[in-house]
């Protein structure tokens, strides 16, 4: 275990990081049926009254799909900060190895990179 993270601290991450799971994996969900709700249109028929309509349409739909996207991506990344919380190397850069700013795992707790190697790959 990770004994540069105190105990209790580990916990409250764990915490955040299990709360920030059941969100995004509720948004996901939210998401996913509304686009299923979406592509089923009334009267039987996929086809918008007008075009307007359908470029309205067309548009919501690629907006849920990049939101869904952005969830399931955060999503995948607390559940591996999790299994690193677990293996203890949360709060490690994966970059450099160096601790993690405790700001910084506060504000994102499922970082991987301390904030140097993080603005070093943008």
């Amino acid at each position: 275990m990770n004994r540069s993270i105190p105990a209790r601290e580990r916990a409250g991450y764990r915490q955040a990081l299990t709360q920030l799971i059941a969100r995004l994996s509720g948004t996901a969900t939210a998401l996913e049926e509304e686009a299923a709700l979406r592509g089923a249109a009334p009267g039987g028929t996929d086809a918008p009254a007008h075009e307007a309509d359908r470029a309205v349409r067309e548009s919501e739909e690629e907006l849920a799909r990049t939101l869904l996207g952005n969830e399931a991506h955060l999503l995948a990344e607390a559940s591996a900060a999790l299994e690193r919380l677990s293996a203890g190397t949360f709060g490690v850069c994966e970059a450099c190895g160096k601790a993690i700013a405790k700001a910084r795992l506060h504000a994102l707790p499922y970082a991987r990179t301390c904030t140097k190697c993080a603005s070093a790959t943008n």
